[in-house]
């Protein structure tokens, strides 16, 4: 479910990811988008389709959501992209967030590498400047990492080198012959590692064993609150349509014409809104705005997700022939893919916070819509 989920919030995740930039912006959308080789692009590239290729080079960011990614040639800011299977193979002159089933990593990264989905292989080629943060079931590492690792997955299987310290939550941890990690490990696994594994080791070696309550009471608590929290979000996402579908309706339209603008506006309301209740609760004067700012506030972050929900769901069941279905289908499917994706380890806070964005600009954006359709009608 959770490759689903990645390709179904694919452009949700790298457009709300992505940073602000002052540079030109090109946008492009079809069967399959390509820089050919020996093409030099200027500008930060948005693009989606069945296939993203970059074969030549791109002095910009790349944002990317399609079932096929591939980097073959050279990216000099940013990538972030989500799709079905990515193969990034081609240097790349800065961070990059990927969410996918297949992702494989064959090139240079100046930057931080984040990934999320289902396989992650970084081959004997990948060299990472910056740290590696992943949550999948399978992680392979036989390159290089430069400054430590995070990593949550089903199975973690290291041939290659990580320096500095490594984080692992794993079922099962395997440093094969040759590994090595220069730092400190702290570790959770079902089998401690064997003592001529752990020597591969240059720093401290910390074992947690993973704790198995017989009643299955923690994990058991875990779950019914993941359950009751989604059970909760579709019972007001259903009041919300029944109530209020055309609103619903212009939010999710506002996010589907205005992905990047909303991503943008959202995030600056997610930062200034607080401050300014907070300000106005401060002067006294203004408590009774700020207390009910905030309050508000409080609401918009939680249903801003609804609108998200129903977007995703949509898309969704538009990809599997079912184009203009029921908002109440696409709000249910919505709300489990996004809260699958909030519960991944590690990554999860990025999810909540690109779909919290998403949601509040396409707030914003339907909000100045129609007040502009007011003042013409007027």
């Amino acid at each position: 479910m959770i490759r689903i989920a990645s390709m179904g919030l694919a452009l949700a995740i790298v457009s709300g990811g992505a940073p602000s930039p002052v540079k030109a912006q090109q946008t492009e959308a079809g069967d399959t988008v390509t820089i050919p080789s020996g093409e030099v692009r200027e500008g930060d590239l948005y693009a989606a389709g069945e296939a993203v290729r970059v074969d030549g080079r791109l002095n910009g960011d790349l944002v990317a959501g399609a079932r096929r990614i591939l980097v073959d040639g050279q990216v000099e800011g940013d990538v972030f992209a989500a799709g079905n299977t990515i193969d990034l193979r081609g240097p790349i002159g800065d961070s990059t967030r990927i969410a996918g089933q297949m992702m494989t990593v064959d090139a240079t990264i100046d930057g931080d590498l984040l990934a999320g989905g289902t396989e992650l292989h970084l081959t004997e080629n990948a060299s990472v400047a910056g740290g590696l943060t992943a949550a999948a079931s399978l992680v392979e590492i036989d390159g290089t990492v430069g400054r430590g690792a995070r990593v949550a997955a089903g199975e973690i299987i290291v041939r290659g080198t990580v320096n500095g310290d490594a984080n692992i939550i794993a079922d099962r941890l395997d440093l094969a012959p040759g590994a090595r990690i220069t730092g400190d490990l702290d570790y959770q696994a079902r089998t401690p590692l064997s003592p001529e594994a752990a020597a591969q080791v240059e720093g401290a070696v910390r074992y947690e064993e993973p704790v198995e309550d017989p009643d299955n009471g923690g994990g058991g608590f875990w779950v019914a609150l993941w359950f009751w929290q989604v059970l909760a979000a579709l019972l007001s996402g259903i009041v919300l349509v029944a109530a209020l579908r055309g609103v619903v309706e212009r939010l999710v339209a506002s996010i589907a014409e205005e992905t990047t603008l909303g991503a943008l506006l959202g995030f600056t309301a997610f930062l200034l809104i607080p401050v300014a209740a907070v300000i106005a609760i401060v002067t006294l004067v203004g408590m009774p705005i700020g207390v009910a700012a905030g309050l508000l506030f409080g609401l918009a972050l939680y249903a801003a997700k609804l609108p998200i929900a129903v977007w995703v769901g949509g898309r969704l069941l538009g990809l599997a022939g079912r184009p203009g279905a029921s908002p109440y289908a696409a709000m249910a499917i919505g709300v489990l893919l996004l809260y699958l994706l909030f519960a991944i380890p590690f990554v999860g806070w990025l999810f909540w916070l690109a779909a919290t964005w998403l949601g509040l600009g396409a707030m914003v954006v339907a909000g100045r819509r129609y007040l502009d359709s007011r003042a013409s009608a007027a």
